[in-house]
């Protein structure tokens, strides 16, 4: 099949530097272009002809802390699939309106442990395709990861791809190849399946505001759904700017009068009101080693005394960095089930 094979940092202009900071530099006695800016990416400037190809680079992390990868499908340099190695693990994180969504896009579905791979080359490849992408590693036959539900599936440019970086990295030779259509299943988000789980999976959410502003004040509101993980996803949604708040609000219906918990996670900082009552205000982000600001249903858990009929949760999300900022929360009783979203003013 169709393919080519070049160094990046030959001078033959195919790929874009931009104002990435990457230069030419040498690893292990290997001749490889450096880069150590954070989320940076250095894009090949025509376009791969193909609809379904392999990506393969040599990719190292010289230090403790590092990330590198392969960028793909990209709409503009905003919004784009992400792949790429980290020390301990190969993560899924697409770029959306110029965010890492890692913290969104975390478990099983789109992590894969591994061994500490700093300080050597290895062997990157993703299998890019329409709906799906697979990463091997090394001369490994078998797939380390699949992601069988590509977040910005039809929106970009399939034949887009880049090499990208958050702090120091190298990478050496890089490969396309043409290759055959997968034949695994691209799967969609399955709401009726949260909605049995207890997420809510409807939410109506308010243009971005100040931060300390009386969210009375809110507009601007559109009704968005979740994740396929339960998530509500401002990323998606707006561009995460420090400082900027959004209030989410939804109904829940209730068959009886009990008392049961809600659980729910976030990301940055979070109000949170049921039934007009403030019941929570905390912080959850990137700030390791006491917190990595990952969202995940189980973060907290709260009993709450819930009314037969409609109870109305209100949520005020504010930003603190540039990474995920979202919402999840799911009731466990199977007596309640999420409603339509609408406002509550």
């Amino acid at each position: 099949m169709a393919g080519w094979t070049r160094n990046p940092v030959d001078e033959d202009g195919n790929f874009d530097f931009g104002d990435s900071g990457a230069r030419p530099g040498q690893f292990l006695g290997t001749r490889a272009l450096y880069m150590d800016k954070a989320g940076a990416a250095v894009w090949l400037r025509d376009e791969i002809p193909f609809s379904s190809y392999r990506v393969e680079a040599e990719a190292a992390i010289p230090e403790s802390v590092g990330f590198v990868g392969i960028a793909f499908a990209a709409k503009d340099e905003d919004n784009y699939e992400l792949i790429y190695l980290a020390p301990v693990e190969i993560q899924y994180d697409p770029v959306m309106n110029g965010s890492m969504t890692w913290q969104i896009y975390n478990g099983p579905r789109y992590q894969k442990p591994l061994p500490d791979t700093t300080g050597s080359w290895t062997k990157l490849i993703v299998d890019v395709h329409p709906e799906v992408a697979l990463v091997y590693l090394g001369d490994d036959p078998s797939p380390q990861l699949i992601v069988s539900n590509l977040q910005h599936k039809g929106e970009g440019r399939q034949g887009a791809i880049g090499l990208w970086n958050f702090l120091p990295a190298y990478v050496g030779r890089i490969s396309v190849t043409e290759i055959e259509p997968t034949a695994i299943k691209a799967r969609g988000t399955n709401l009726r399946e949260l909605v049995k789980e207890g997420f809510v999976t409807e939410w109506l959410v308010s243009e971005p505001y100040p931060e300390n502003t009386a969210p009375e004040q809110a507009s601007g509101w559109r009704t968005v759904a979740v994740e396929e993980n339960g998530t509500l996803n401002l990323n998606r949604q707006y561009t995460a700017r420090p400082g900027l708040a959004v209030t989410a609000e939804a109904v829940v219906n209730v068959a009886e009068e009990g008392e049961f918990p809600i659980d729910f996670g976030f990301s940055d900082h979070l109000k949170l009101w049921i039934n007009g009552e403030p019941v929570y205000e905390g912080s959850w982000r990137w700030q390791p080693p006491a917190s990595d600001g990952r969202i995940t249903a189980d973060l907290v858990t709260l009993p709450i005394r819930w009314h037969a009929g409609e109870n109305r949760i209100r949520a005020e999300l504010t930003c603190a960095e540039t990474f995920g900022w979202g919402l999840c929360a799911a009731i466990r009783t199977n007596r309640s089930r999420p409603a339509e979203a609408q406002a509550l003013r």
